[in-house]
């Protein structure tokens, strides 16, 4: 056995991380624990481990820097076509979704590096009814519940560096925000969404280099799992430069992303045929976004002030934090219906971009820009070239800064687990011979059925309270226009059963004794909130969890 060598990576006077491009090859690393991925799930877990005895190497596979400006045209296209983000393409062969290659990042920081330019990170926990059994969806219900995870939510919102922890729409009332609109609490309530512009985990690049006890290893792609009696021996790793060594640990955690993750265990095959922790066939399935679609519109009547939405506006909430609310519907409807959790948000907009033609142009340049054909998008490219007219004379008016008049629906909503939803394996392979992901990505009618409904309810009860009229856009389509949220989940779900799921409570893998997953791929289900502050509190549970077992295992030797 070669033992590693440790070239490192030079910021300033100082050296700070290690290169695995000049890893001496073959060579072998040791740790306490290894974290494949330097995400927010796995910076979150790394960080729990920082001055303490229990060494730690996070392998991460690209390096510190990271842009997808256009104006830094020439890097964005090397990284995509020769770099290492290239090691993220994939095939898409379900329901239309962006190129692979830009909804991963790999650069320290992960997806984080690519968090919204103004509000940064979009924070809000699951709520209580996401994590229940309940009937009429099959496959809902996490082994945990909700209140074990209160309290790592909490240390999270401080990881994001977000403001208090409070994200009921009556508190932010009181901090003066604004009141919920009068809707029948029976139906509809309103919730709060916290925004960071700080927030990307970038910033946490000096805390890492100061760590004696934590190894970041950059450019450091991990190919493989070699496990023996139900344990993960080693990880092995490549570079972009051909260079190959391994890292050996007491205890794994996987917290590369849901296809990578996937990945990882399916092209790992040394004990077990059809991957490490897939017996069951349960690897890779029921993959699950958060669909995105503009969906109606509710135009307020003329007897009810501007003012009357204002906590539905986006309001700063200290130097560099944001707060909204949006509309969802209450516990009751969604156990009463069996319909998936939603969440309804305004966006301020103008009568002339109710027309058929400006919708039409909206989906068209989403559509461009992300790269994502949408069903129907010829239609919808015809309907704008026709009704240019139309169109100019919205863009004018918003040009002309003019007051909105009418507010746009959007929702983002729940996706049912399903198992056709799901990442497979490629025939082909990429740079470093790894094969290639297709993302099969597939909604089902209950999603739509559940959107659908929500829209007519929300009308109803903005009816009922003489606030207006809502005009759903969606009855009649039978597929609408849906994007993602870039919000990976599943693919390794939290079960007690592994006939059913590829983790357990404590996210390890179901049948192995020192390999754990973090990350949205243990997500149960969804629920509709942008994922980012759970994962970081499951991954903050996770730590806590591995501390404990290693103090346990220590004890015993």
């Amino acid at each position: 056995m070669v033992q590693a060598s440790l070239p490192c990576l030079k910021i300033g006077e100082l050296w700070l991380f290690t290169d695995a491009r000049y890893i001496t090859a073959g060579s072998i690393l040791q740790a306490d624990i290894c974290i494949v991925g330097a995400g927010i799930a796995g910076i979150s877990i790394a960080r729990e481990f920082f001055d303490r005895s229990e060494s730690v190497v996070l392998l991460e596979g690209g390096g510190l820097e990271f842009t997808k400006s256009l104006r830094d045209l020439p890097t964005v296209l090397r990284r995509h076509i020769w770099g290492e983000q290239a090691l993220t393409r994939g095939c898409n062969a379900g329901q239309p979704y962006y190129p692979l290659r830009f909804t991963r990042v790999r650069a320290f920081g992960g997806s984080s590096r690519v968090w919204h330019q103004q509000r940064g990170v979009h924070a809000r926990p699951l709520d209580d009814v996401d994590f229940e059994a309940r009937d009429g969806l099959p496959d809902h219900g996490w082994p945990i519940d909700k209140v074990k995870l209160d309290p790592y939510y909490e240390r999270a919102q401080l990881v994001c560096a977000l403001g208090p922890f409070v994200y009921d729409a009556k508190q932010w009332e009181c901090r003066g925000y604004g009141a919920p609109l009068p809707l029948d609490p029976k139906l509809i309530t309103s919730v709060v969404f916290q925004f960071g512009r700080r927030s990307k985990f970038d910033r946490y690049e000096e805390e890492f280099a100061r760590a004696g006890n934590v190894n970041l290893v950059l450019h450091a792609t991990a190919v493989h799992l070699a496990d023996r009696d139900n344990s993960v021996v080693r990880i092995d790793c490549a570079t972009l430069s051909g260079n190959r060594f391994s890292v050996r640990a007491r205890t794994f955690v996987l917290a590369a992303g849901a296809i990578e993750n996937a990945r990882l265990l399916l092209v790992s095959k040394d004990s077990q045929q059809n991957g490490i922790g897939n017996s069951r066939d349960q690897v890779g399935r029921s993959f699950m976004e958060h669909p995105d679609a503009a969906v109606g519109y509710l135009i307020p009547s003329p007897k009810v002030d501007r003012s009357a939405f204002r906590l539905y506006q986006h309001q700063p909430a200290g130097e560099h934090v944001t707060v909204e609310a949006m509309f969802r519907l209450s516990d009751r409807v969604l156990r009463k219906e069996r319909l998936l959790n939603s969440v309804l948000r305004l966006r301020d907009t103008y009568r002339s971009g109710m027309t058929a033609a400006v919708q039409s142009f909206q989906i068209v340049r989403r559509s461009v820009h992300h790269g994502v054909a949408t069903p129907g998008l010829a239609k919808h490219a015809l309907r704008s070239v026709l009704g240019a007219p139309q169109i100019l004379r919205h863009y004018a008016t918003w040009r002309a800064g003019r007051a909105p008049d009418v507010f746009g629906i959007d929702v983002m909503a729940e996706q049912a687990p399903t198992r056709i939803s799901r990442v497979i394996l490629d025939r082909r392979r990429d740079r470093l011979g790894v094969p290639m992901t297709i993302l099969d990505w597939r909604l089902t009618d209950m999603d739509w059925d559940s959107i659908r409904r929500t829209v007519k309810i929300f009308g109803e009860a903005v009816r009922a309270a003489n606030l207006g009229t809502v005009i759903s856009t969606i009855e009649t389509e039978k597929q609408p226009a849906v994007f993602g949220n870039w919000h990976q989940l599943g693919t390794t779900r939290m079960h007690h059963d592994p006939a059913h799921g590829v983790v357990d409570e404590n996210c390890r893998v179901h049948g192995m004794t020192n390999l754990y997953i973090a990350g949205g791929s243990v997500f149960t289900t969804g629920g509709y909130a942008n994922p980012s502050l759970s994962i970081v509190a499951l991954s903050l549970r996770l730590a806590d969890h591995l501390r404990s077992s290693l103090r346990t295992d220590a004890v015993s030797r």
